[in-house]
């Protein structure tokens, strides 16, 4: 899925997921059997909702982006629902889609695309795969600014920094750190630990400083935030947009349930996890406070999006899916 694998899938294509995994358990002399395979994003939902019946999306913001979302089995077409088992759909009333969140956006040209980004998109494995992931997750962020200060910051000067003059050079730890330091010469230092300056043969010297000043960091801070939060706001236009087209049929507007009183706010969790946003400085705070700004804006002020944390949410759901199977077989 555009993560640099395309050798390792030619190789697997076909292969029954199941049958490799016990294969390779007996190979192994492990007694083991699969009773769930499980997407992350679907998991998440699965993690937190054991815990908050509120829970009705899951996003993941980390190394790549996704979304799932709980919906009524009935709100499914039937081309969808042919692939299911037919006992299963029967029986269920609610369900969870993965979404991928990831591979919207490339053709309805909506997304607010620079000359970095389509830079970045041009040379990806896959150009135009997943376009909504290419702006927000914590593979393609980094690169974003990494481009925009190779071309504002650092061209033409006799200096660069380690990394910072190679694709991919920088993650989104040094993003974090730099930008949630409030002292700037504090945060000059943090990155020149991680990123030491190195000196290069400039032909065309237009700025002759041989120094990473301190206006120089306020320069990156400035970059580092202006592309986390558009990250973070394109997040939150895509939850909200999620919600309003997953949830429609639920609890908006006049059509509230009979479990709240008239007027009042319904809570509808979303259960996040991934590097970015669970550790990225003020990153989940950001999409918070952007989704809570949309809904208002939408005039869906009958539902409420909250975020809220699922701590190692792929092994938890992994595991509710497991036993619920297994409950069902039994």
């Amino acid at each position: 899925m555009g993560k640099g694998f395309s050798n390792l899938c030619d190789e697997i294509l076909g292969w029954d997921i199941k049958v490799a995994f016990m294969q390779a358990c007996t190979d192994a002399g492990l007694n083991a059997e699969l009773c769930a395979i499980v997407n992350d994003s679907v998991a998440v939902v699965l993690s937190e909702l054991q815990v908050d019946p509120k829970t009705k999306i899951g996003l993941i913001v980390g190394t790549g982006l996704n979304a799932s979302i709980k919906v009524a089995t009935t709100s499914l077409d039937e081309d969808r629902l042919a692939h299911c088992n037919p006992l299963a759909v029967e029986s269920s009333e609610e369900c969870i889609v993965n979404t991928e969140l990831s591979l919207f956006g490339g053709q309805t040209g909506v997304l607010p695309l620079t000359r970095w980004d389509r830079e970045i998109d041009n040379r990806s494995e896959k150009p135009g795969f997943q376009p909504l992931e290419q702006l927000c997750s914590g593979r393609y962020i980094p690169e974003i600014a990494r481009c925009i200060l190779r071309d504002r910051l650092f061209k033409g000067r006799d200096f660069s920094l380690t990394g910072f003059d190679k694709e991919y050079g920088v993650d989104s730890l040094t993003m974090s750190i730099v930008e949630g330091e409030p002292d700037t010469t504090f945060a000059r230092q943090q990155l020149l630990a991680r990123h030491p300056i190195q000196r290069r043969e400039v032909e065309a010297r237009t700025t002759p400083l041989t120094t990473f000043s301190v206006m120089d960091i306020r320069v990156m801070k400035s970059v580092f935030y202006a592309v986390s939060c558009r990250a973070a706001a394109i997040v939150a236009a895509s939850l909200v947009a999620l919600a309003a087209a997953g949830l429609s049929g639920e609890s908006v507007g006049d059509e509230v349930g009979t479990s709240r009183a008239r007027g009042s706010e319904e809570v509808v969790i979303v259960a996040v996890t991934g590097s970015v946003i669970e550790y990225y400085s003020g990153f989940r705070q950001r999409v918070q406070g952007f989704v809570d700004l949309l809904c208002r804006r939408q005039r869906i002020s009958s539902r409420r999006l909250v975020l809220k944390t699922a701590e190692k949410s792929a092994l938890w759901g992994a595991a509710v899916a497991a036993a619920s199977n297994s409950k069902q077989r039994l």
